[in-house]
C-alpha cells in the first residue's frame, strides 16, 4: 500500500514540477508588445515588410500590322522581369514595397519583305537618341507603343508613338514619336504633352 501511495505521490510531484516549469515560460514576454519581441529576436524587418509585384506574372503582347503602303510592323511588348521601379510607403508600421516591372518593346519594320528596322525600344534606346532622356525616364515605365494612324499620308516613313507613364500616376506621362524612314534610318523626337 505504501508503494502505491509513494508511486502516486511521486507521479503527482513530477506532474506538478513539469506544470510549474512550463507555466513559467514566457512570463518575461507577457508585458511586451509583439514588435519588441520581434525586434529582440531580429525578426522585425521580415514581419514588417510586404513586397508586391505589379504585374505579378510575365505578360507579352504581339501586334502584327500590314499597311497598304507596303510596310509591315511587328511589335512585341513584354515585361522585363528583372527591371523594376520601386515605390515604398509605410502604412500602420508596415513597410510596403511595390515593384513595378518595366516593359520593353521589340519593333521590327519591313518594307516589301525586307527588314529595314529591328530594335528593342527601351529607356536606353531612347536615351541614345535624345540626350538626357534615359535619366528623365528613370521613374517611368513603358505603357504602350502603337502606329500613329493619324499620319497615313506620310508615304516615305512609318510613325510610331511611344508612351511612358509613372506607375503610380498615370497622368504623368512622357511621349515620343519614332519616325522610321524607308531607308531604315530613324529619328526620335519628344512630344510635349
Amino acid at each position: 500500500m505504501f508503494k502505491n501511495l509513494t508511486k502516486s505521490i511521486l507521479q503527482i510531484f513530477i506532474s506538478l514540477l513539469i506544470l510549474i516549469l512550463f507555466s513559467c515560460d514566457g512570463q518575461d514576454k507577457l508585458h511586451k508588445k509583439p514588435q519588441q519581441i520581434l525586434e529582440e529576436n531580429g525578426l522585425l524587418e521580415s514581419f514588417s515588410e510586404r513586397i508586391i509585384y505589379n504585374p505579378e506574372t510575365y505578360t507579352e503582347t504581339v501586334t502584327d500590322t500590314l499597311l497598304h503602303s507596303g510596310y509591315q510592323v511587328h511589335i512585341k511588348t513584354y515585361l522585363a522581369m528583372n527591371s523594376n521601379i520601386i515605390k515604398s510607403e509605410i502604412k500602420d508600421s508596415l513597410n510596403i514595397k511595390t515593384f513595378y516591372r518595366n516593359a520593353l518593346a521589340e519593333v521590327s519594320v519591313s518594307l516589301k519583305k525586307t527588314t529595314i528596322f529591328n530594335q528593342i525600344v527601351s529607356k536606353t534606346f531612347i536615351g541614345k537618341n535624345i540626350k538626357g532622356a534615359e535619366e528623365t525616364l528613370q521613374g517611368y515605365r513603358l505603357n504602350s507603343i502603337w502606329i500613329d494612324d493619324g499620319n497615313f499620308a506620310v508615304q516615305d516613313a512609318i510613325l510610331l508613338r511611344i508612351l511612358y507613364c509613372k506607375p503610380d500616376q498615370v497622368t504623368d506621362t512622357k511621349s515620343y514619336l519614332l519616325k522610321i524612314f524607308e531607308t531604315g534610318n530613324y529619328k526620335i523626337t519628344e512630344l510635349k504633352n
